[in-house]
């Protein structure tokens, strides 16, 4: 009876802890206060505009134009060799891109991409969510990244950061190593790269996300980018936005192929 009364003791006590250690509403309310609001719909801002279609004018040619993800990475020797190479082999450039669609982008092309996004800030994690209904979590709650038994790449990384006053400071790792994405293919990182975004708000309508990059593996010196977007108007909320839905292109044995109209008349 002794050892039942001191378990039941030291049960409560540990649930009275776990409940006086949780902010109250008028804390959590306080916390969410504070945090900066970058509420709307956001796209990339470098001289690319998109038509009711969702599409530039110029297509990819003129993203890839205006990427500053596509310009030539501070490689290493060896990597800009291989670089090198890979750019000026027109087939295996033509090949690149005919692999190149996809309806998920990843990070970090999926930043500078055509795509509508929100953004979505609570205490413990900030939300990037795409109108391709791809989204990145950064996780502000104090957490590490996992550790590296319980730690895999994916297409958007694993993403953790912190505010310096209104900065979202992000560190993302593991990524998958290969091509950056679509405005760069023949851009490629190794599975150590290391990111590193100071994003803010500079005014009511502009966003802007210095962006560095560093990879032991593939870059002789750190890889400096800054990201502008502009918040769109007009819009009070962004569609969904399904790629694959009516898609007269797809990738057949790693082609890019055309599938006819109904009837086989092209439609416009």
């Amino acid at each position: 009876m002794v050892f039942r009364g001191a378990l039941a003791a030291v049960l409560l006590i540990t649930h009275v802890s776990s409940v006086c250690s949780e902010p109250s509403l008028s804390q959590r309310a306080q916390a969410v206060a504070a945090l900066p609001n970058w509420s709307g719909v956001w796209e990339i801002d470098n001289g690319t505009h998109r038509g009711l279609s969702g599409r530039t004018a110029g297509g990819v040619a003129e993203l890839r134009a205006k990427s500053a993800l596509a310009a030539h990475p501070p490689y290493n020797a060896a990597w800009d060799a291989r670089y090198l190479a890979e750019l000026n082999d027109h087939a295996a450039m033509a090949a690149l891109a005919a692999r190149s669609k996809s309806c998920t982008l990843g990070f970090p092309v999926v930043m500078e991409s055509p795509r509508l996004f929100e953004i979505a800030i609570t205490p413990e994690v900030t939300f990037i969510i795409f109108d391709a209904q791809e989204a990145r979590r950064i996780y502000t709650d104090g957490k590490a990244h996992p550790a590296k038994e319980d730690l895999w790449p994916t297409g958007m990384g694993d993403s953790i950061g912190h505010w310096e006053s209104d900065t979202l400071v992000v560190d993302t790792i593991a990524r998958i190593a290969g091509p950056i994405g679509f405005l760069a293919p023949v851009s490629r990182l190794s599975e150590q790269a290391h990111f590193v975004e100071r994003i803010r708000m500079v005014n009511s309508q502009q966003l802007v996300d210095e962006l560095t990059i560093e990879d032991p593996v593939a870059l002789a010196r750190p890889w400096r980018i800054t990201l502008r977007y502009r918040r769109v108007t007009g819009m009070d909320r962004i569609r969904n936005f399904d790629c694959g839905e009516n898609d007269r292109n797809p990738v057949v044995d790693g082609k890019l192929t055309v599938t006819p109209a109904e009837g086989g008349v092209s439609g416009h």
